[in-house]
């Protein structure tokens, strides 16, 4: 080998070895960006504070007063668990058929204060729309029994004299023919009992048993079903009411009853 080939070999060998040299280099550099990058992350997740959170049931849209809640006008919504209001319902089950009486924004919390149930607002804020308040006094056994809340839905029974006509043509004729006979009948359904109104005249009893005598109701009714309601007040017919059960909300089809139903179908003669 020659000087020249000498050389040539050195430079080979230094070129080679300064080569290597970056390489290391960058993949050194390169494994301690990993390794940083893995350690923020693992650091971040470490820091993240687990925060408490609860659902509560907000107005899936505005709400104005009058409205009758449904499971539409409610969402459930995560909230932190210290930015829960003090006043706010956690429960959609309180929210079921209950009125508003104050508005309420879309995403709100629903508060009790806003809500019929409460003892907030005045009674005319409290009736939903296209209904008055009918107040029906208190005189049969099932009403002075105590058993009626507010909320519960009943039927209204009646019996009242209907009057047969003959089919004969003449004025007289019909009034002689002319008698009465009682039908009683299915009227008003599915009413509802706004508030039961209570006396505490008897005083003895009301701190003995801590309840006062109901005295009369207040019926949410429409306009005409009220009209309806004192017509048959005003007509001197027995009225009667039945308790619904609160999940029961479909109508009766029940047939008038009179004495031939009755003789027919026990054959009384």
């Amino acid at each position: 080998m020659n000087r020249r080939q000498g050389w040539m070999l050195v430079a080979l060998g230094v070129i080679l070895a300064l080569g290597t040299g970056v390489l290391v280099f960058f993949l050194l550099q390169q494994q301690q960006r990993n390794l940083s990058v893995e350690a923020q992350r693992m650091a971040a997740a470490q820091v993240v504070p687990a925060v408490a959170m609860m659902d509560l049931p907000v107005a899936a849209r505005p709400l104005q007063p009058g409205t009758v809640i449904t499971s539409d006008d409610v969402l459930l919504k995560s909230f932190p668990l210290d930015l829960v209001p003090v006043a706010a319902i956690t429960s959609t089950a309180r929210l079921e058929n209950q009125t508003i009486i104050a508005p309420i924004g879309q995403g709100e919390t629903f508060n009790i204060t806003k809500l019929a149930s409460s003892s907030g607002g005045t009674i005319s804020q409290q009736i939903p729309v296209g209904r008055v308040l009918f107040a029906y006094p208190i005189g049969d056994l099932f009403t002075q029994s105590n058993i009626l809340a507010d909320g519960d839905r009943i039927d209204v029974l009646i019996t009242l004299a209907v009057p047969v006509i003959s089919s004969t043509g003449t004025l007289a004729a019909n009034i002689a023919a002319t008698q009465g006979r009682d039908v009683t009948a299915y009227t008003l359904q599915n009413v509802t009992v706004f508030k039961v109104l209570r006396s505490n005249a008897d005083t003895a009893r009301s701190q003995t048993t801590n309840a006062q005598q109901p005295t009369a109701l207040l019926l949410s009714l429409t306009p005409e079903d009220a009209l309806l309601l004192k017509r048959l007040r005003d007509s001197g017919s027995k009225i009667d009411l039945v308790l619904r059960p609160v999940t029961d909300r479909a109508p009766a089809d029940v047939p008038p009853i009179d004495n031939d139903v009755l003789i027919s179908r026990y054959r009384l003669r």
